[in-house]
């Protein structure tokens, strides 16, 4: 029998007392024998909120560009993301995942964060991590036929 995991998020924006929410929730079957392994288990779910947290960002961005939601108040570029809006640190799973898959595939972790998100390691905002682990995972091997 598998395992199902369920995974929710919900984000909210509020301007001039107008306000516009998203939520997800993200439902995954995962072998049971995971549960023998709790690291690898936790390694998984922290992957689906990693996910999910990258579907949200998409979704909110989205609706502010479209005039339907609330932007988020604007903070100085230097604790922004670039565009503004305050960024979220890169998550212990985030950090955990993505020590493990550049291990596995004998990836220079410092070098492909500079070539491809423009920052160190380190300083990996939640988004950014989100993007480094799809591409990270998208570079790797399947592995007995699976991913």
């Amino acid at each position: 029998m598998p395992l199902s995991i369920n995974v929710g998020l919900s984000r909210k924006a509020s301007k001039d007392y107008q306000s516009t929410g998203v939520s997800i929730n993200v439902t995954a079957e995962l072998d049971q024998a995971l549960l023998a392994r709790p690291d690898q288990l936790q390694k998984q779910i922290g992957d689906l909120y990693a996910q999910a947290h990258h579907a949200l960002d998409g979704q909110m961005d989205r609706l502010a560009e479209s005039g339907n939601g609330a932007r988020p108040q604007s903070v100085p570029k230097s604790q922004s993301n670039g565009n503004g809006r305050a960024s979220s640190p890169m998550t212990a799973s985030q950090r955990r995942a993505i020590l493990a898959i550049a291990k596995r595939g004998d990836i220079n972790l410092d070098a492909e964060c500079r070539d491809f998100i423009g920052e160190e390691f380190d300083s990996l905002s939640l988004r950014q991590a989100s993007e480094l682990i799809d591409r990270l995972k998208s570079a790797q091997p399947a592995a007995n036929g699976h991913r």
